[in-house]
């Protein structure tokens, strides 16, 4: 199969997970806000539907079990880093260490990440050996 063809397997199930994904963004990440900053995590969200979606819509009819298997935890590794970067600009500007809960809570978000991310390859590379 031509990563052309993929595309056009997988096409319906990665324009859901950008809708999904821009939608969720918009209701958890922004609690009230300008239109621009509405925009913003529109778009980030649609960013992170893109990955995911690309992972369980062509990457994995192609077969492509490492792509597949990186994009899928995309939204755990974003959220993860997200809240350590803007902790740790906050302990900056205020000039204190980090915050002890921060480090446990970003290490979930990349654990469950990471074994999305496992899960989903696997899950690729069994449909690929039963084909």
């Amino acid at each position: 199969m031509t990563w052309t063809e993929a595309f056009r397997r997988g096409r319906d199930r990665w324009l859901m997970w950008i809708a999904i994904c821009s939608v969720l963004a918009c209701g958890f990440l922004l609690k009230g806000g300008t239109a621009a900053e509405l925009l913003c995590v529109m778009v980030i969200g649609a960013a992170n539907g893109t990955a995911v979606g690309f992972a369980v819509g062509p990457a994995a009819e192609k077969g492509a079990m490492i792509l597949s298997g990186l994009f899928a935890g995309t939204p755990f590794y974003f959220i993860g880093t997200s809240i350590f970067v803007m902790e740790s600009l906050e302990a900056q500007r205020l000039h204190r260490d980090l915050l002890s809960d921060v480090i446990p809570i970003v290490s979930i978000f990349l654990i469950v990440g990471t074994i999305l991310s496992i899960a989903q390859a696997l899950r690729v590379r069994r449909r690929t050996a039963s084909l």
